[in-house]
């Protein structure tokens, strides 16, 4: 059968079958995301697979809620994976659709109608390496990252495919179906996915993690770090219900309620949970002995769980040591060694060079600020940044420097990912395999279909930097804008703001990325650069460089990128550029002035006639926010009056520009662009914005 024929085959059997390429694993498309919503027709798979010579399919509700497991690393956990399958449900494992991948490793596919969720990572290895130098193992390349004092690569042993993804298939070169057929996928109950995925889980060699369960201000010779010790966790889960398994060093525990598989491990003293109902338990959570008691026995309150287990016998008395009046307590009950003075000496500290991200200006392991005005192409600017880490193409004043390739984790609150920054990073020239734009954070909570929510610097730094051990390519992470992702925390409170900046400053160094945070710049005015910064002074305190974009008084489409500070290096020159058909271009000439300069001189000097007029502010943001392409004329009525522009403004502004609305066929909107260059304005139709009574002034 042809590539052709079977693509249409698989087609009808509703799997959504797209080309492929080898070399990225990825589409052999332009444009490829709408296929995670839709299937393709058959006129169009006759047309990619004349003479494609791969093929993919797209996980996901769009393909019948299918699903894959992908054992990775030459499939060293795919036969321990099996064999506990096959003790659970033998009949399970033999309705699988199995195949062989080029690494050796396997996919296995299935379909789940209750719903699958987006990627997961299950099982994963940690393995030392001898240096930091690039190392293959199972036929990959991995970059290792020091720990400590010695270096690690983090694999992958299994994760899914679901909700979003995709992977290549038979009959592509190198990909042997093994069992079954994807004409004939199976459907599996909710009960039957969950018996694989805890499979999976249990296999999982990264040591797990107990969540810190002690009450704090506990004294001295605490219960419940005596229940960790000498506890009884077995009885205490076989008295509520739950079953052991089968024992060992990694025992395996099954919830109350359940007849088959499993819902957790209890391994070095940490239960730790896979289930999503293994209520009061938490899914993917470790629990030491006391968590589980505390819990079980007294509903999570702590301090109950304490005063219970002290009245046992567990921990040490309370009473308290008194001699000649003087309370000894704490001579002869010394702190608790949970908590001591982290430090060392300088002496013994190696020295390590300063790496530039872009030399001179951003660098590497190291929080930059970038601060604006809006409309003056601040996320252009990180956009152009990311796409010359992706492709390791010269910055613009190091134009015969060659940089590394690396990859970029792309945080932007501001503008949509498939209609904006997309089609902008395309303009930019970016690798977008080496683009990763994080849509939220994932979490599990009363069923296996994760609920999404909104990233939060506050919450989720553990879940960035588990992302940083999985892609340790990155060069560089983008937080765009900043405010949009402090959570709770007061930005204009100094002491908030630094506590909420030093754990990603910490990671920072960790991970040994930069750190570009995009900020706006108060109305305040005053000369120092370092104080336009909007919020507390600490966002520009907590950064080694703050650079500041402003437009260029003597030409309102030039703009000005300058240094405000930069504690690692002598304060470099300033550079100019142009927002032009959607991008940076950079002018190849430096500019001799400080951000400080500008401030000063803005602060300073009367209001001019020939100051930037609101028309002059709004054109600057109509061509920002058309530089990823046309947008509806409602959009854009919609998004500049929540910019703070009037309806009449935007219409002279675009005027002004030499703009022309358009409209595509006889039933679509009219919509917006940016005039091309070098076109005359001419004469324009009226302007729509979705308002008739301004279409004649």
């Amino acid at each position: 059968m042809s590539h052709r024929d079977m693509a249409v085959a698989r087609l009808r059997a509703g799997l959504c079958v797209l080309p492929a390429r080898t070399d990225s694993k990825r589409p052999a498309l332009v444009g490829w995301k709408e296929f995670q919503n839709r299937l393709p027709d058959e006129a169009e798979i006759d047309t990619w697979f004349a003479d494609a010579a791969a093929m993919c399919v797209v996980a996901g509700a769009v393909s019948g809620n299918l699903e894959m497991l992908d054992f990775d690393a030459g499939g060293t956990a795919f036969g321990a994976w099996a064999d506990l399958v096959r003790s659970e449900s033998p009949d399970l494992f033999d309705r699988l659709v199995i195949e062989r991948s080029p690494s050796g490793g396997q996919h296995v596919v299935y379909r789940c109608p209750d719903g699958v969720s987006a990627n997961l990572k299950l099982a994963q290895r940690r393995v030392i390496v001898p240096s930091g130098e690039r190392v293959e193992l199972h036929g990959k390349e991995y970059i290792p990252r020091q720990v400590g004092d010695q270096f690690e690569v983090l694999l992958t042993l299994i994760e899914t495919r679901g909700e979003g993804g995709l992977f290549l298939c038979h009959p592509t070169a190198g990909y042997e179906l093994l069992q079954g057929d994807f004409l004939a996928v199976p459907s599996l109950s909710a009960s039957e996915r969950e018996l694989l995925l805890h499979a999976a889980w249990s296999l999982d060699e990264l040591p797990p993690v107990a969540l810190p369960d002690l009450p704090p201000g506990d004294p001295s010779g605490r219960p419940g770090d005596d229940f960790n010790d000498r506890g009884d966790v077995r009885a205490l889960l076989e008295r509520h219900g739950w079953v052991r398994v089968r024992p060992g060093e990694n025992e395996y525990w099954r919830r109350p309620g359940k007849d088959v598989g499993w819902s957790a491990t209890l391994k070095a003293g940490v239960f730790y949970v896979f289930s999503a109902n293994a209520a009061p338990f938490e899914p993917n959570r470790g629990y030491s002995p006391f968590g589980v008691f505390a819990r079980l026995e007294h509903g999570g309150d702590f301090r109950a769980a304490a005063a219970a287990l002290r009245s046992q016998g567990f921990g040490q008395p309370l009473a308290t040591p008194v001699a000649n009046g003087v309370d000894v307590s704490r001579l002869m009950n010394p702190p608790s060694r949970r908590h001591r003075l982290s430090a060392r000496r300088v002496s013994t500290v190696e020295r390590e060079q300063l790496d530039w991200l872009w030399p001179g200006r951003i660098p590497l392991g190291k929080l930059t600020l970038l601060a604006g005005d809006p409309g003056l192409g601040k996320s252009l600017v990180t956009l152009d940044i990311a796409a010359r880490v992706s492709t390791g193409r010269p910055w613009p004043d190091c134009p015969l420097l060659a940089q590394p390739v690396g990859e970029v984790l792309l945080f932007n609150s501001e503008d949509g990912l498939e209609d904006t920054t997309a089609p902008r990073l395309d303009k930019a020239g970016a690798d977008d395999t080496r683009i990763i734009a994080v849509e939220g954070v994932e979490v599990f909570a009363g069923g296996d279909k994760p609920t999404r929510v909104y990233f939060s610097l506050e919450h989720h730094l553990p879940q960035l930097e588990e992302a940083l051990a999985e892609w340790p390519d990155v060069r560089l992470i983008v937080i765009d804008p900043i405010s949009a992702y402090c959570g709770q925390t007061d930005s204009h409170k100094n002491a908030e703001v630094r506590a909420l900046l030093a754990p990603l400053a910490d990671l920072a160094g960790r991970s040994h990325a930069a750190v570009v945070a995009v900020t706006h710049l108060n109305k305040t005015g005053g000369p120092k650069a370092v104080y336009r910064a909007m919020g507390s002074l600490a966002f520009a305190a907590a950064s080694r460089a703050v650079w500041a974009v402003v437009q260029d008084p003597d030409d309102r489409h030039r703009r000005l990128f300058l240094p405000a500070k930069l504690n690692l290096a002598q304060d470099p020159l300033g550079l100019a550029y142009r927002v032009e058909d959607g991008r940076i271009a950079w002018e190849p000439d430096p500019v001799a002035m400080h951000a400080d300069d500008a401030f000063r001189a803005e602060a300073a000097g009367p209001k001019k006639p020939d100051r930037p007029t609101r028309r002059d502010e709004a054109e600057g943001w109509l061509r920002e926010f058309l530089a990823g392409g046309p947008r509806p004329s409602k959009e854009v009525s919609e998004y500049g009056q929540e910019a703070g522009f009037t309806l009449i403004t935007l219409r002279r502004a675009f005027k002004a520009m030499g703009g022309k609305p358009t409209k595509g066929d006889f039933a679509g909107g009219w919509q917006w662009a940016l005039p091309c260059e070098g076109d005359p304005q001419g004469d324009q139709p009226p302007l729509p914005l979705g308002d008739d009574h301004l279409r004649d002034e």
